[in-house]
């Protein structure tokens, strides 16, 4: 047990209960009632594939889930949208909808539309789903490169789909407190919640070691474990979101869920959220500390990459090395727009945005130290003329600087 994981299990953990964000009491009481009478009627005592045990493949399910991949599979190569569909559960029109992106992507040849899944694990959950861990092939007969966890639901005919639970199914929300940080999660979450408090705490730990965070800050991380339960989580690489202006909530995905994506073989699932976590735990302190708003997006982007010790250092390398340097200013647009279509910008022109500002906040940080950064973001935010307050704060001109850091970017190794 490391140190992170000793201090979870020594701080006191307090959990209640609280209604569906937006739900009525009587539609909350309806889902209330319908996960009591799931517990009551599948989990009332532990059974040989018991709510929460990992079990080894049982041989039927297994088998289900097997055909449903393989038909999964086989559409996806056919190009086949009916036989697709016809593998995934319908009755959530969120997961219909991610499930036709999906399709869309792999048809592009993008999204691992060559993979072959293999299940290697079954986990039963509430309501006839089935948590199955997979482990994910470039191909049919190729070494597993990477794993994953899906879930399905069971069929009358003893056949399975490949599903996301309805927001009733997932149980009501519930706050746990760790430390100084609250989780808001469902019920279903049960299984994978110690995990993720570990991991929470671990984020939280780091960004308050770097940003002197007021003490009156008490983030909420709201773990989400299907689309459906939260609109800000979108795309198929958004792991965690701040929710801007809330100085409060943070939007995680769950881990062993769809949107958690697969991590490779000898990553660990909770080391890979604990990056784009402490990302955005690090947007939530800057808003508290001031406005992220107010200051320029290679700042705010860049210290929250720093924060999380994510700089992407091989690709800033090639790039300062094939003279592809770009200005701060410029990562700052291209990060403002991102991807635009009408802008030309392409995802690894943002990713690089990302790595020039990671890099200049690091070269500001490293020269000027992190409360000279704070007292620059307070004097822009106050005067909105960069140059001017630049100059104040640091004495060094803004286009002095920017070739100062073009000259530090070239011995940086990638090493």
């Amino acid at each position: 047990m490391d140190q992170n994981a000793r201090l979870c299990a020594k701080k006191p953990v307090f959990t209640r209960r609280m209604a569906f964000f937006g739900a009525t009491a009587a539609s909350s009481g309806i889902a209330l009632a319908r996960w009591q009478r799931a517990l009551a009627s599948d989990f009332a005592e532990p059974k040989a594939t018991g709510y929460g045990i990992d079990e080894l493949p049982v041989d039927d399910t297994t088998a289900a889930i097997r055909a449903c991949l393989e038909a999964r599979s086989d559409a996806l190569s056919r190009g086949d949208r009916k036989a697709f569909v016809a593998t995934i559960d319908q009755r959530n029109p969120t997961w219909r909808r991610i499930q036709g992106d999906v399709f869309d992507l792999s048809a592009r040849g993008g999204l691992g539309a060559g993979a072959f899944y293999s299940p290697v694990r079954v986990q039963e959950k509430p309501f006839g789903y089935v948590k199955a861990f997979l482990e994910v092939s470039p191909a049919r007969g190729m070494a597993p490169a990477e794993r994953t966890a899906w879930i399905f639901s069971r069929q009358s005919d003893g056949t399975v789909l490949h599903a996301e639970p309805t927001n009733d199914e997932l149980g009501m929300r519930q706050t746990t407190t760790v430390g100084g940080i609250v989780l808001s999660h469902y019920e279903w979450d049960a299984d994978i919640l110690d995990r993720v408090a570990s991991v929470a705490q671990r984020a939280w730990e780091r960004v308050s070691s770097v940003i002197e965070t007021p003490e009156t800050i008490r983030p909420i991380i709201s773990l989400n474990p299907t689309y459906a339960a939260h609109s800000g989580l979108r795309g198929f690489s958004t792991w965690a979101a701040y929710l801007p202006g809330s100085r409060t909530t943070v939007l995680l995905r769950s881990l062993e869920s769809f949107g958690a994506g697969p991590v490779t073989m000898s990553e660990s699932e909770d080391s890979r959220l604990l990056v784009p976590l402490t990302h955005e735990l690090t947007h939530l302190a800057n808003d508290c500390i001031l406005s992220i708003v107010k200051i320029p997006h290679w700042m705010s982007e860049g210290l929250a990459e720093y924060v999380a010790d994510n700089f992407r250092t091989r690709e800033f390398v090639s790039a300062v090395a094939s003279n592809r340097q770009w200005s701060l200013d410029k990562a700052s647009e291209i990060i403002e727009w991102g991807s635009d279509v009408s802008r030309g910008y392409t995802g690894n022109d943002v990713s690089l945005a990302y790595a020039h500002a990671s890099h200049g906040t690091r070269y500001f940080i490293e020269r000027f130290g992190i409360a000279r950064f704070w007292e620059l973001a307070r004097e822009f935010a106050s005067s909105r003329r960069w140059a001017d307050s630049f100059l104040t704060v640091t004495g060094v001109p803004w286009n002095d600087f920017g070739a100062d850091w073009f000259r530090w970017s070239k011995g940086i190794s990638a090493a």
